[in-house]
């Protein structure tokens, strides 16, 4: 019988037995000779470039001496096999190094699309954890004192570990922390741990590795495998791996907290833009905020996503930009106004649009601007859009500033009551408004005078 194993028998010399039963009892043979009753075993070593990669072994029934041309036959044989056994290998290698790599530019594409932190977070572990076949995944960040982590993502642990603050000393994420140096244990859960770490104990091996961006430490990554009798540690490879993910990581991170007090400084902008355009018509002061509420409240009953709930809010915000086109004569004339003069008040959509399209965070806004004044049958403006190819959110700003336009002292006309507004939506729903956008406006709205009868503040 002829075998050919991935495992060395005895080093890297042959091995002849001409008879295994002539041996002395010291002598250990493959278990195969004993259950099998082979009487004689030649073994050759699969050496490449220097190092054994396995060995070829042939079994004899009966006690054999191999002649002169059987052992150079043998010595070829090995020397082929060696040169496979070592492509199978390479290749297996090569193979699993183009899913890591596959894993790791899914991980990298992802991430470049997160417009915030907490985005970043569960693409960050659950990718990792894929990659380097863990059961669990812990993701911390260092407080701005730097004495504690903040809780960032977790998965297959308890609950006491998600959503809590770390203390930073007597762990050993604080050893990570403080040298910026990866750190693996085989028991994880079977070492000293501090009580609020607790949680951890169901840990075998372990790998820690730290977050960092522009050489500093921001947090720490910690994937485990759960205890077992077959569980296996982390090698040193996969320690790496999950150091080139952590960084990956942080500098994802650190780009979306730029990205974010970029954006809250727009968002301090545009709340200075809307006031400043309020500001131009005394009679309208507070419009564009108290809109923003009205418009984010309507989009959460009717359970759009956050992205979108984000557009709307800024859409009401900028919804009147475009009146910067629009001369004060015309804005706060007291009486009717003109048909060229409606002309020029009917661009106000369409310059708002022209002002926000050049920026790219503001584009999904910029239609919800142009399209605030189209009407349900078709008859708004500018491009006269009939029912659904209004988009959703500009169907949200026109019932809110509606509703504002009837509730609001004006040049031409006083402020109407809450109930005579109400009536006059569900009048107009199917005709200038959407009717679900106006049934969602409603129930808002008076849960909101409920509040403020009871004396709540409102929301």
């Amino acid at each position: 019988m002829l075998e050919i194993s991935g495992r060395g028998l005895v080093g890297a010399t042959p091995v002849l037995y001409p008879d295994v039963q002539a041996l002395s009892p010291a002598v250990v043979v493959p278990r195969l000779t004993q259950s099998e009753g082979y009487r004689a075993l030649a073994s050759w070593p699969l050496v490449h470039e220097g190092a054994v990669v396995g060995c070829v072994a042939c079994y004899y029934d009966a006690p054999r001496t191999l002649s002169a041309p059987e052992l150079e036959a043998f010595q070829a044989l090995s020397e082929e096999a060696a040169f496979a056994l070592n492509n199978v290998r390479a290749r297996e290698a090569q193979m699993l190094r183009a899913a890591d790599l596959e894993v790791l530019f899914e991980v990298t594409r992802r991430l470049r699309s997160a417009r915030n932190p907490r985005e970043i977070f569960p693409i960050l572990v659950e990718h990792a954890m894929e990659l380097l076949h863990a059961d669990t995944g812990l993701l911390t960040l260092l407080a701005d004192g730097r004495a504690e982590f903040e809780f960032a993502f977790a998965v297959g642990l308890p609950p006491e570990v998600r959503g809590s603050n770390l203390p930073l000393a007597g762990s050993p994420f604080e050893r990570v922390a403080q040298t910026g140096t990866t750190f693996h244990t085989p028991n994880f859960g079977g070492d000293p741990l501090p009580v609020w770490l607790s949680g951890l104990r169901i840990v075998g091996p372990a790998v820690i590795a730290p977050v960092r961006s522009e050489q500093e430490t921001i947090g720490v990554f910690c994937l485990g495998r759960k205890r077992g009798p077959d569980v296996n540690p982390f090698s040193a490879k996969e320690a790496r791996l999950l150091e080139g993910i952590a960084e990956i990581g942080g500098n994802a991170i650190r780009r979306a907290r730029l990205f974010e007090n970029l954006e809250q400084s727009y968002i301090q902008m545009v709340v200075s833009l809307a006031r400043t355009m309020d500001a131009r018509d005394t009679y309208t002061s507070g419009h564009s905020e108290r809109i923003s509420q009205w418009a984010e409240a309507v989009a959460r009953e009717l359970e759009c996503g956050e992205g979108e709930i984000q557009d709307i809010r800024w859409g009401a915000l900028l919804h009147d930009i475009g009146k910067i086109g629009v001369p004060d004569a015309i804005l706060r004339k007291p009486s009717q106004l003109t048909g060229q003069e409606w002309v020029i008040m009917r661009k106000h959509p369409i310059i708002g649009e022209e002002i926000l399209v050049p920026i790219g965070r503001m584009r999904g806004v910029a239609g919800l601007v142009r399209h605030h004044q189209e009407m349900w049958d078709g008859s708004g403006y500018p491009d006269g859009l009939k029912g659904e190819e209004i988009p959703l959110g500009a169907r949200i700003l026109s019932v809110c500033d509606a509703y504002s336009a009837i509730t609001d002292d004006r040049p031409y006309q006083k402020a109407r009551t809450h109930q005579e507004a109400v009536t006059e939506l569900r009048r107009c729903a199917g005709t200038q408004f959407d009717p679900r956008v106006v049934e969602a406006f409603c129930r808002m709205i008076e849960r909101q005078q409920e509040r403020e009868k009871a004396g709540q503040r409102p929301r």
